[in-house]
Parts: structure tokens; C-alpha cells; sequence
């Protein structure tokens, strides 16, 4: 059986093209990971570039950042915590509100996990070689979600059907 039946499929297999792609993306990076020796997950990248460029941020200025929602921030950071990547501590002027930053630890591998994500940035770059307009098919595809998402466009349809 050497089809492929979600691509067959066409545009009904898309979104489980993505999502297959995207979980093979991450299995390949936890790899990559490992060969390198980092005991990081693949998406603590995007807070420790946010937490070094910024210093201390919230929980829920993280969640702005990256477009998560607070509870899957909030459940990566203990993450990160309990791995001693991050601090947590109570702002000054509201101890409600939790305070991230790189921990000493963090800071200290940054240097080498920059060159393990400037590798990955190549990489990325190599498998993209042959696709130039994917990042602007990437870009349109996202501002369209965004405008209006999946679930209202296909109510939109149905109901006019």
C-alpha cells in the first residue's frame, strides 16, 4: 500500500497533514535533542529566546507572546521549573501575579543552546529550499484563521448549503 491517504484526500486530509507533520517535526527534534545532549522540550525554545530577550515576564505576557493559553503556559513553566530553566517569583507590586526569568543554570547554556537552535534554523531552511513562498503561504494561511477561524467558516457553509 504505497499511497498516501490523506493526501489523497486532498484539502478534507489538510489538517491531519499538519498535525502529522508537526508531531513527526517534534519527535525529530526531541532526537536532534538528545544526540546533542540538551535536556530540553522542543517548545521551551520560544520562552527561553522570550525570557532572554525580555528578562522578566508574566505568566500571562508569556501566553500573549506565543498565543497560548494561560493554564498550557502556566504547565510548561512548572515544567521548566522543576528542570531548574526558569524562576519563579511574586511581582513586586502585585504577589498574584508571577514573575518568570532564565534561572543562573539557563543563562549559563544559553550560548550552547543557541548553536543547537542555529543548526535547527538551517535545517529548517534546507527543508524549505525548494518551497520559497511557504513562509508567505504560512503567514496568509494564519491571518485568514485568525480573521475567522475554521469552526465559523464551516458553519458559515453549512448553513448556507
Amino acid at each position: 500500500m504505497d499511497t498516501d491517504y490523506l493526501r489523497e484526500l486532498e484539502y478534507l486530509g489538510v489538517t491531519a497533514r499538519i498535525k502529522r507533520l508537526s508531531e513527526s517535526l517534534f519527535y525529530s527534534i526531541k532526537e536532534y535533542y538528545k544526540y546533542v545532549h540538551i535536556d530540553i522540550e522542543p517548545s521551551w525554545h520560544l520562552v527561553l529566546l522570550i525570557l532572554k530577550e525580555r528578562g522578566a515576564v508574566s505568566m500571562l505576557e508569556l501566553a500573549q507572546a506565543l498565543n497560548l493559553s494561560k493554564p498550557a503556559v502556566t504547565k510548561m513553566i512548572k515544567k521548566m521549573q522543576q528542570m531548574n530553566y526558569v524562576t519563579i517569583t511574586a511581582n513586586a507590586n502585585d504577589s498574584r501575579k508571577k514573575m518568570i526569568e532564565l534561572s543562573k543554570m539557563a543563562k549559563v547554556k544559553m550560548p550552547v543552546f543557541e548553536k543547537v537552535w542555529n543548526a535547527g534554523q538551517l535545517a529548517v531552511q534546507e527543508l524549505l529550499k525548494n518551497n520559497e513562498y511557504f513562509m508567505e503561504s504560512l503567514e496568509k494561511l494564519e491571518q485568514e484563521y485568525t480573521r475567522l477561524s475554521f469552526d465559523k467558516r464551516a458553519i458559515k457553509i453549512y448553513e448556507h448549503e
